[in-house]
């Protein structure tokens, strides 16, 4: 992790003021650890040596997950007015779960559905990840499904996630229905959907700002760039989507610190 990571990390992670009890972790190498984990997409007890032992890592990163660290960032990031929000899309993308992501305890992290978002597809376990992301290209929210659910079912999660409302949303064929649109309008959103071929009435739709929606392609590459993401390892939604926050986090730290 270089300096300008940590120092975006840092004001969410290390609380000042008065200390009481056994003082902090150090949680740049925690958090690097948990980086390692990400990138490589190995199991948990293979963490390298040189970070701290691997269960004080893991325990550390599932209290961070469950006490929802991570969309208190990527929501802050979205708040600092660099994203051009007022355009935005959304997509979906298939993620193949690795057999050893079955078998999780429906009492395993409580705010994780009892089927953890692992279905069957023609490719056998899959998770589809849904993904909302700003006229840069960069992450709003991210919602789980079963792989097998089709894109309309995670319009509605995805887009009731905290973030900037767009005024702009672009998506594919997959999301053309008279109830998303209604819903765009409804929010104040002006849809820019290709209509489906069975569709009678036709409207037009502008291939400039639809020519946008290939950002949003290439950010769905740049996460599974983390191994973590590409193919699915954690038993646990939660863990999953952890991880899957994690990378939309560092895109945007990678995009202040290229743009600074």
């Amino acid at each position: 992790m270089t300096d300008e990571e940590w120092a975006i990390f840092a004001p969410f992670l290390v609380r000042e003021g008065a200390r009481s009890g056994r003082p902090p972790q150090d949680h740049r190498a925690i958090l690097d650890a948990v980086f390692w984990i990400a990138r490589t997409g190995a199991p948990w007890r293979d963490l390298d040596a040189s970070f701290p032992k691997w269960t004080r890592v893991y325990r550390q990163f599932r209290r961070w997950t469950l006490a929802g660290l991570w969309d208190v960032i990527l929501e802050a990031l979205n708040e600092s007015d660099e994203g051009q929000a007022s355009v935005q899309m959304i997509d979906s993308t298939i993620v193949r779960a690795h057999q050893h992501s079955a078998g999780a305890k429906k009492g395993d992290f409580a705010s994780s559905p009892s089927h953890h978002d692992i279905g069957r597809s023609r490719g056998g376990l899959t998770t589809k990840i849904h993904l909302r992301a700003n006229g840069l290209g960069l992450p709003v929210a991210l919602v789980l499904t079963p792989g097998e659910a089709p894109d309309a079912k995670g319009f509605g999660p995805v887009m009731d996630q905290p973030g900037p409302e767009p005024k702009v949303l672009i998506a594919d064929k997959g999301y053309d229905s008279d109830a998303i649109r209604d819903d765009l309008l409804a929010r104040g959103a002006e849809p820019v959907i290709p209509m489906k071929r069975n569709r009678l009435a036709r409207l037009p739709v502008d291939g400039f700002v639809y020519a946008l929606r290939n950002r949003i392609e290439r950010c769905f590459n740049r996460l599974k760039n983390d191994r973590r993401i590409a193919t699915r390892y954690d038993k646990t939604s939660a863990s999953y989507l952890g991880f899957a926050l994690i990378g939309a986090i560092r895109l945007w730290i990678r995009h202040f610190v290229n743009t600074a």
